[in-house]
């Protein structure tokens, strides 16, 4: 489905990057005077860098070592999870994820972990459900990316006042955010609001160091809706030039000859 590999694309870097680790707790020593907050962090972080070098075994190892010193740690359960779900181990990996929520539910970047495992599950209502409670933590430092996805997911389930809204709150907190545009601009396009997407399409155009497929057959099809045939023209050749095997120029070449003209 399109929006949904259009997400994966998105933020399959985002997901292991993000979870470079701060854990966050109160400091904790024990009786021989070790910090175990400290200890606890080093092991994931060790686990964690292995994890993103493919090397599963020092991950597993560092992984056992964090669970001795506190085995109720959601980062610990966090970090299990997303071991597994790379093992496609998906029982195993959502076992964790529910485990790291249950010890901490303001655990927000555990319930973005979640959520993203959700959606490639292709379980796009339990995906929803877990980005809208995540995006309610004001103090998250990536909430705009989590209202993205809210949006993203909401399309999913053709939620589209949902998504709309969830768009324009990411755009609050984040006016750089270019798929926020771009999605904002198809969905004033396909309720006929052409002057609104043209202008949404601006506004995404603006974040973006060169053009790409979808702007450019949005901006044709917008175009041809204003009546303005020398951008219509101009867009389309680009399109043609410089993504000549994307499936926004097969669509731009089958508008053409009119076989499913918009």
């Amino acid at each position: 489905m399109r929006m949904k590999l259009k997400l994966s694309s998105v933020f399959v870097v985002v997901g292991l990057l993000a979870v470079l680790l701060s854990v966050g707790c109160a400091t904790t020593k024990s009786s021989t005077g070790v910090d175990k907050q400290k200890v606890l962090e080093n092991r994931l972080d060790l686990a964690m860098g292995y994890l993103t070098g493919g090397d599963h075994e020092r991950t597993r190892f560092h992984l056992n070592k964090a669970m001795e010193v506190d085995s109720s740690s959601p980062a610990v359960h966090d970090a299990w999870a997303l071991l597994y779900q790379q093992e496609k181990e998906f029982e195993e990996a959502e076992s964790h994820f529910r485990k790291a929520l249950s010890y901490d539910p303001e655990f927000t970047r555990g319930r973005n972990n979640y959520g993203m495992f959700l959606l490639n599950m292709d379980r796009f209502e339990d995906a929803y459900d877990q980005f809208l409670k995540g995006s309610e933590d004001l103090g998250y430092p990536r909430r705009a990316e989590l209202f993205l996805k809210v949006g993203v997911t909401a399309l999913q389930l053709n939620k589209l006042s949902e998504a709309e809204s969830a768009f324009e709150k990411a755009l609050d907190l984040d006016s750089r955010m270019s798929l926020a545009h771009i999605e904002l601009a198809d969905l004033a396009f396909r309720r006929g609001d052409y002057q609104l997407a043209q202008q949404r399409l601006n506004q995404y155009n603006s974040t973006r160091n060169s053009p790409t497929p979808r702007g450019l057959w949005l901006g044709v099809r917008l175009a041809d809706k204003l009546g303005n045939s020398d951008a219509e023209a101009s867009q389309g050749l680009v399109l043609r030039n410089l993504f000549p095997d994307s499936r926004e120029n097969q669509e731009y070449k089958n508008w053409l000859n009119n076989e499913q003209k918009p």
